[in-house]
């Protein structure tokens, strides 16, 4: 971290990107977790001044931030309770499915959504607690998405970015959600709403639209201030990806090529 106080790049994610074990003696251990998110995320972070704001997997485990793989780790703690509701509950058996065009049917219960509200606000003040003065603080996927409003509204200097990883359905299933007006104010918190394809965000853009009846304009959505000043929201796709510079320089080290021709020959030279 610099010499200022805060750091410049604020990710925060339903998980951080190590996974943790407590040992015989109570040791709490670490290890870099698999997935597309840590995959697509680490070289940005390592390559930053920046802070990873997650949570660490575990219930009730609590643990004061801490550095690992060239990162600062901020664990925000869940209790077993949260977990069922706010990730099982709300985000896996309300959110998921109707995200994903009701491949089963949603359900509805206001005490996860309570749990939803309460664990984003702690993400929230977790990343506050971290964001320089005019940093960028970066909001990943549905389980999060009350988080930029949240941000917004404790520090308006900052710029907040929001992508989902998961489809954004279209108005006809959206609507559904009892809660679909809150969730819309707290994505539109945000500076920037990206999604993986086009039609997510024009899906997202048309919610807009006609649950709040915002002005758009292409891409651009103009959210009244309650000072009077309009802000500016774009929303796009951005398809992500892995690093492929990163891993064509490593299919180019003569280490890997000799680690590649060995196997190769452990299955018979297929390519012979």
């Amino acid at each position: 971290m610099s010499g200022k106080e805060g750091f410049d790049l604020v990710v925060v994610a339903n998980r951080l990107p190590v996974d943790f074990t407590v040992g015989p003696g109570g040791d709490v251990q670490w290890n870099r977790s698999p997935g597309g998110l840590v995959t697509a995320l680490a070289p940005v972070m390592q390559a930053s001044d920046g802070a990873w704001v997650g949570w660490s997997g575990a219930p009730d485990l609590a643990s004061d931030p801490f550095d690992a793989d060239d990162m600062r780790l901020v664990p925000v703690t869940l209790s077993q309770d949260e977990i069922q509701r706010y990730y099982e509950g709300f985000s896996n058996d309300t959110l998921w499915p109707l995200y994903h065009d009701v491949i089963s049917p949603p359900t509805y219960h206001r005490a996860w959504w309570d749990a939803y509200r309460r664990v984003n606000q702690r993400f929230a003040d977790a990343a506050v607690a971290q964001a320089a003065e005019g940093a960028v603080v970066w909001v990943h996927d549905y389980q999060l998405q009350l988080v930029p409003q949240m941000i917004r509204e404790q520090r308006p200097d900052v710029r907040i970015g929001f992508f989902n990883h998961i489809p954004f359905p279209p108005l006809e299933l959206f609507q559904q959600l009892p809660w679909r007006r809150q969730v819309l104010d707290g994505l539109l918190g945000a500076d920037l709403v990206g999604f993986q394809r086009a039609g997510d965000a024009a899906n997202f853009i048309r919610a807009v639209r006609r649950l709040r009846a915002y002005t758009t304009r292409g891409p651009m959505i103009t959210v009244p201030g309650p000072d009077g000043h309009d802000r500016h929201v774009r929303a796009a796709a951005f398809p992500i990806s892995i690093d492929s510079r990163h891993f064509d320089e490593l299919a180019r080290r003569p280490e890997v090529q000799r680690r590649a021709e060995e196997i190769r020959a452990d299955l018979g030279d297929p390519d012979a």
